[in-house]
């Protein structure tokens, strides 16, 4: 089995707050990065903070908006959202999402507002 190349996960690996996630495992390769792919019909039901990862995300399909320290700025499919550690933010809209972390996302350094 390749450790190198990771097929999608087929089942999911959280349902929450208007999201579902399927999450990348690749931790004996690499432990500096997160890599997940995002759904939501609606958007995040809450905004974060998120204290030590920059967040990195690549809309695979759909359309919405991030509202990030305030200010809102539209998305369509192709576009790519970079948000740095330390950000206040959420989204709202129907989309599919690749989302990197750097470092590797832990929930003990997410603040839920």
């Amino acid at each position: 089995m390749s450790k190198h190349v990771l097929h999608k996960p087929k089942e999911y690996s959280f349902i929450k707050v208007g999201i579902r996630g399927r999450k990348f495992s690749f931790s004996d390769v690499t432990s500096r990065t997160g890599v997940c792919i995002i759904e939501t019909e609606s958007g995040h039901e809450t905004t974060i903070i998120e204290h030590k990862c920059d967040f990195i995300y690549y809309i695979l399909e759909g359309s919405g908006y991030f509202e990030i320290n305030g200010q809102r700025e539209d998305f369509i499919q192709d576009d790519l959202v970079v948000i740095p550690a330390g950000s206040k933010f959420t989204y709202k809209g129907t989309c599919k999402m690749l989302l990197i972390t750097t470092p590797a996302f832990f929930p003990e350094q997410e603040e839920t507002l």
